[in-house]
């Protein structure tokens, strides 16, 4: 995993949930009513009986291969039902979310939100955040899986206007079955299509990093996991 991580920027990991793990996890999004158009942002402090239900023994071993310091700093939850169902187009998760707005060196492109503040940070920080998608449901071709350009993470911030056009099949599709993560890092380029089979694509997409912050500057969501 750390070979592959290294060097093509993701990796997936089949069967780190149980099929009754998952379910504990969808009735809970059931009882309470969880429901997103786009994404649920601070997902897991909005909803902090899930902590456990995410965090698995299995999970946590699973991340500890990477870093044993790693905690959480943006959790969100996606769907793609068929009645809500978007295109996401070629890009790199350039942004983290902070509490307050404080100038730093080769911090860039803030933008202050209603319940956050988002910045880009330098390319080192982005470097040392792994991101894992965890899937409630069998994620394919016919339902929006994730594409990505293997590599792509080496090449630091690529300026949108150089993306090239890799419709015609240079990527790799990670299609990750229900109760599998996919693992990658956020300066990987990756798109997705829209859902084609009626079903949903339901995500819980997780943030790490072990890297603290300059002095001043406060993470918006910040929790260790164990």
């Amino acid at each position: 995993m750390l070979t592959k991580l290294e060097r093509d920027g993701f990796t997936c990991v089949e069967s780190i949930f149980t099929t009754a793990e998952i379910s504990n996890i969808l009735e809970f999004l059931d009882k309470n009513d969880v429901k997103q158009e786009f994404g649920i942002r601070n997902f897991i402090p909005q909803y902090p009986e899930l902590k456990g239900l995410i965090f698995t023994t299995k999970l946590i071993e699973l991340v500890s291969h990477f870093s044993k310091d790693y905690y959480v700093i943006k959790s969100i939850y996606f769907d793609k039902p068929p009645n809500t169902n978007w295109i996401v187009n070629w890009h790199q998760d350039l942004t983290i979310n902070v509490a307050n707005k404080i100038e730093h060196e080769d911090f860039v492109n803030w933008r202050v939100v209603k319940d956050r503040t988002v910045v880009q940070p330098p390319v080192y920080m982005l470097d040392q955040i792994l991101t894992i998608r965890i899937h409630l449901d069998d994620c394919t071709a016919q339902n929006g899986a994730l594409r990505v350009i293997p590599g792509s993470h080496k090449e630091g911030v690529i300026p949108i206007h150089q993306n090239p056009d890799f419709s015609s099949g240079d990527y790799h599709l990670c299609e990750v079955n229900k109760g599998g993560v996919l693992i990658m890092r956020p300066l990987i380029l990756h798109a997705s299509r829209r859902t084609e089979n009626l079903k949903n694509r339901r995500v819980i997409h997780i943030e790490l990093t072990d890297t603290a912050l300059p002095e001043g500057l406060e993470w918006n969501e910040a929790f260790h996991f164990n």
